[in-house]
């Protein structure tokens, strides 16, 4: 398992001169031979250099990881908030880029390559981040111990030489890297479920039965309405999504995934006050259903139909409505109450949101939920 020794915040020239504190006792306590420590702790201060005049700011982490090859090694990642590298190849092999050359030591990310036992980088509008790995001359059996005494020796350093400025700017960044983290979570999340959709509308155009296609639309609409909530959120702010938006996606995806002989409008009116995600996430899936169901149910011996969708707030609470111009419902007909999946499915989800939930079929089909905001 990997043993974080320490992370450091690097925004300003004064941030390499710590790094370099930092370097040079770490690597006395793994017990680098001078040689080699000053090797290492050359390539922190280039990679800092580069974060700092070239990445907008950003982080250092040093930790010691599990043996690669039989060796222990002490890794090093350095993660920016510039706009990536456009030909990372040709800055490697030290041709024509900033972050070859300029102010400072001038060794680069090719030099860092070089003297590094493995080394990876990564870039792409959101920043560049890289990985460099020198092997430590520690047994596994040693990692624990050497990680908190080397922990213990930054952390007075750091102590030492930060002031009021710098604690904020260390939890600024400590702040995005988590926020970075959590992005990449939802757009990969949002894209291994997009693939899956994908595969399913193969699957549905490919289904000989009616019953089949039916459920592999249902299940489509469902997966699309996730991955557009992870997608919403990689690009959104803190944990809310912008609901009208969001139901006006997922609605015509349930469209495109039902009745091609069957044209039905669906109006998505109200505000877009940001609301919960997971509340979000679960109005998407009910109106996939009840759109669903609308297009099996609502609409027999016709071409046309009209849906409309409602979403306001009011105060500490979110209103939602979902009305078709169809048959409506027989007397006595109670689908609130039905066993079948997609209901039970709307039962628990307005159950789990502290939610109410009211049906009318006298006039087409009308079904009203409110939820707290706070659900």
């Amino acid at each position: 398992m990997p043993y974080t020794i320490t992370s450091l915040s690097l925004t300003v020239s004064d941030d390499i001169k710590i790094l370099q504190q930092i370097a040079k006792s770490v690597t006395e306590i793994i017990g680098y031979k001078p040689f080699h420590a000053t090797r290492l702790t050359t390539c922190a201060m280039e990679l800092a250099r580069n974060v700092i005049e070239h990445g907008r700011g950003g982080y250092a982490r040093l930790s010691l990881h599990e043996p690669r090859g039989g060796n222990v090694v002490l890794r090093m990642n350095f993660a920016d908030q510039g706009d990536g590298i456009d030909d990372p190849q040709a800055v490697l092999s030290g041709h024509d880029d900033a972050r070859s050359s300029g102010p400072g030591m001038g060794l680069g990310l090719a030099g860092v390559q070089r003297m590094a036992d493995d080394f990876e980088i990564d870039t792409g509008s959101s920043g560049t981040h890289v990985r460099a790995d020198f092997t430590a001359p520690i047994e596994t059996s040693d990692m624990a111990d050497c990680a908190e005494i080397a922990g213990n020796r930054c952390d007075e350093i750091l102590m030492r030489e930060s002031n009021s400025d710098r604690r904020i700017r260390q939890l600024e960044t400590e702040l995005s890297a988590r926020e970075l983290a959590i992005n990449e979570v939802h757009h990969r999340t949002a894209n291994n479920l997009t693939m899956i959709s994908s595969l399913i509308r193969l699957e549905q155009r490919r289904a000989t039965e009616g019953e089949t296609s039916d459920v592999l639309a249902s299940l489509g609409i469902r997966v699309e309405a996730m991955a557009r909530t992870h997608k919403l959120l990689q690009t959104g702010e803190a944990e809310t999504v912008g609901a009208r938006a969001y139901l006006q996606q997922i609605s015509a995806l349930a469209v495109t995934f039902n009745r091609t002989d069957l044209t039905v409008a669906v109006d998505v009116e109200g505000d877009d006050t940001p609301i919960p995600a997971r509340l979000a996430l679960d109005l998407g899936l009910i109106t996939g259903e009840l759109i669903t169901n609308a297009f099996k149910h609502a609409f027999e011996g016709r071409s046309t139909g009209q849906i409309t969708i409602g979403l306001t707030t009011d105060g500490e609470m979110i209103h939602y409505r979902f009305c078709d111009d169809g048959k409506g419902l027989e007397d006595g007909q109670q689908p609130e109450r039905s066993g079948s999946l997609g209901w039970r499915m709307i039962r628990a989800t307005v159950s789990g949101n502290l939610g109410k939930l009211h049906v009318d079929g006298s006039n087409g089909m009308c079904v009203e939920m409110s939820f707290p905001i706070a659900s």
